[in-house]
């Protein structure tokens, strides 16, 4: 199995074992992964499509089988002990969503402070069919200054894909764009559910 080599800025975790677990993981779902992450200390990931929980599974599976962090947002409710501590272990983030406007500063905050933070965002936000993205990635690395790499899913070809860097704009709308027609090619585990603005 091909496995694709990290570069030395990626934030990494795990050893021989887990990355082993990982490799094992993907052959029993029969997955492969493609292209190669961005080699940045401090970049966001945007996932699509984004339809089932498998998404999760098969996205442990491909950061145990590479050996990089990743970390994603969880909202701060979930952050009682010993159940936050677990969360914030396999990389998340607290947030308080119930102050809307106002997580994209704490996220953006989160990468100020930090040596290094790779964080995967699933703009959907649900993996019910949605007519709008939500756009808090695009702010988050606009305002962290930090790059934008494109991975998305296919369970038609079964493989992960880290695609292309996106280089912003000052147009959301113009960038948003380009980034569903990316997506565009790619199967997702419930078609039916997988929307946006411009797929």
């Amino acid at each position: 199995m091909d496995i694709p080599v990290l570069g030395a800025e990626v934030p990494k975790r795990g050893n021989l074992i887990t990355r082993a677990i990982g490799r094992i993981l993907l052959v029993v779902y029969r997955w492969r992964i493609k292209g190669e992450l961005h080699n940045s200390s401090k970049f966001i990931v945007v996932l699509a499509p984004h339809t089932s929980y498998w998404e999760f599974f098969i996205g442990k599976a491909v950061m145990l089988a590479m050996g990089f962090r990743a970390s994603f947002l969880v909202g701060d409710t979930y952050a009682w002990w010993p159940f936050g501590a677990f969360l914030r272990w396999l990389g998340g983030i607290p947030v308080n969503r119930r102050a809307h406007h106002n997580v994209v500063s704490q996220v953006v905050g989160a990468f100020n402070e930090a040596e290094s933070l790779m964080l995967v965002l699933t703009p959907e936000g649900t993996r019910k069919k949605v007519s709008h993205w939500k756009s808090g990635f695009w702010h988050i690395a606009k305002q962290a200054g930090v790059p934008i790499q494109l991975a998305s899913f296919d369970y038609d070809k079964r493989f992960t894909e880290f695609g292309p860097v996106i280089k912003q704009s000052d147009s959301y709308e113009s960038d948003l764009e380009k980034i569903q027609n990316h997506y565009k090619s790619f199967k997702a585990k419930n078609p039916d559910k997988f929307g946006g603005e411009y797929l």
